[in-house]
């Protein structure tokens, strides 16, 4: 279907190239869903309606054959109008994929302007030269699929141990031992507490992983007991789905419902 409301929190994607298709396929492996009052959520994660725009009518035709009631719109990613249509200002995150380097970097810094809070994941085949300039340019985040299969294949080798262990916990959908990442919210019961206080592997049987303090660029692993969870700080936990679903619901207190971070397991 086309753009036929007009959303909000949203995920733009850019383009129906290889990676695209990944990400849809991804996304559309989460038919199995269950729901939490209005909220549909994956595990513990509320589910983002998304948004694809293409230049091809007939990759879209190819992608409606398989995907009957995705939404989507015929035209030019790089064109602001176009990412307008897409209501891009009110949109929580987009995927600038294309297969061109210098289209990437335009979405990234059109986007940028469009929605200062927007998030921004870019595809690169440069991660050193290009990379850099998408993160100047406003990216988030910059992923090359070469750089990042280098890293898959040596890890086949020196820790595939490690390796089968994320495959199975962050790949497989019917696994429910899962990472996650929980934003401490101002009315948390947590806010204000230490870890040692808030007990969380006895209140919840979560295994804290890490935590990354409001506006600290680095995550600091395995904190200590007496490190202090307050708002807008960010732990990162291992364990089951119902027992991050409670986390989230202290970390978020009475907006739980409302907050859903879109996060792909």
């Amino acid at each position: 279907m086309t753009v036929d409301k007009k959303f909000q929190g949203h995920i733009i994607i850019c383009g129906l190239g290889a990676t695209a298709v990944q990400i849809i396929e991804k996304l559309e492996s989460y038919l199995e869903k269950k729901t939490v009052g209005k909220d549909t959520i994956i595990g513990e994660v509320i589910l983002r309606d998304y948004i694809v725009i293409e230049s091809s009518s007939e990759a879209i035709e190819k992608m409606r054959s398989k995907w009957q009631n995705i939404h989507y719109l015929i035209g030019d990613a790089t064109d602001d109008d176009v990412l307008e249509q897409a209501n891009i200002s009110d949109a929580y995150g987009i995927f600038p994929v294309l297969s061109s380097e210098k289209d990437n970097l335009y979405i990234t810094m059109a986007a940028r302007q469009l929605n200062p809070r927007i998030r921004i994941v870019a595809r690169t085949a440069d991660i050193f030269n290009i990379g850099k300039k998408l993160f100047k340019g406003g990216a988030n985040s910059v992923v090359s699929p070469n750089f990042i299969g280098g890293l898959r294949i040596v890890s086949e080798i020196a820790r595939h141990h490690v390796t089968d262990f994320l495959d199975e916990m962050l790949r497989d959908k019917n696994t429910q031992l899962k990472m996650a990442e929980v934003v401490i919210s101002p009315d948390s019961v947590l806010c204000g507490l230490s870890l040692k206080e808030a007990r969380l592997p006895e209140q919840c049987g979560l295994m804290i992983i890490a935590m990354k303090k409001r506006g600290d660029k680095f995550y600091t692993y395995n904190p200590s007991a007496a490190a202090r969870i307050e708002n807008a700080d960010t732990v990162v936990v291992l364990g089951y789905t119902d027992q991050i679903a409670e986390l989230r619901r202290q970390a978020q207190g009475e907006g739980y419902k409302k907050s859903g971070v879109f996060i792909v397991e």
